[in-house]
């Protein structure tokens, strides 16, 4: 990750990731294919480090939590591997299988293990639930990618209320 944004996504390469790991290319290849694979694996472990899945006994608590830590996670450097992950896939169809699968199926699963818990616990339906990881990832792709919003604790609580009320944030006397 440190590498990656000294570089830029673009700039990377199996050499420099070996050298900065302190290990050989022949190692590298022997768990990761491409750049693009170590990279995805990163991406998804600074993720499950940096928002940890949160039981607070509440799909309003844990959605806060998730969601704040989401919002502490989205560093400048992060931002760009963001982006550049969302460019990638939206030029080629193999870059956004492989994004999903080793990279968005893995955030989703957690989002999904604490809706799935909500659901658990008669909070929201199981279909409203998989329509939740949806808005509430649309949202945060959306703010990043076109700079709409920021993805903030204002942004973080707003969704958290919308979501486990399913009512807007002004309804309850939140900002929007």
């Amino acid at each position: 990750m440190e590498l990656a944004a000294e570089e830029g996504p673009a700039s990377l390469h199996m050499e420099a990731i070996a050298k900065r790991a302190g290990v050989s290319k022949e190692t590298l290849y022997r768990w990761w294919h491409s750049k693009t694979e170590v990279v995805l694996d990163a991406m998804a472990e600074y993720g499950r480090q940096a928002v940890p899945l949160p039981d607070t006994g509440t799909l309003l608590g844990d959605l806060r939590e998730f969601l704040c830590a989401t919002a502490d996670s989205v560093d400048p450097p992060t931002v760009s591997m963001l982006r550049h992950l969302a460019a990638a896939a939206a030029a080629d169809e193999g870059e956004a299988i492989q994004i999903r699968d080793r990279f968005l199926a893995r955030r989703r699963a957690a989002l999904g293990e604490l809706l799935d818990r909500a659901v658990a616990r008669g909070e929201i339906e199981a279909g409203f639930a998989a329509l939740a990881r949806d808005l509430i990832y649309g949202s945060l792709w959306y703010r990043l990618i076109f700079r709409v919003g920021l993805v903030d604790h204002t942004w973080a609580k707003d969704v958290a209320a919308m979501i486990a009320t399913r009512r807007s944030p002004g309804a309850l006397g939140m900002s929007l």
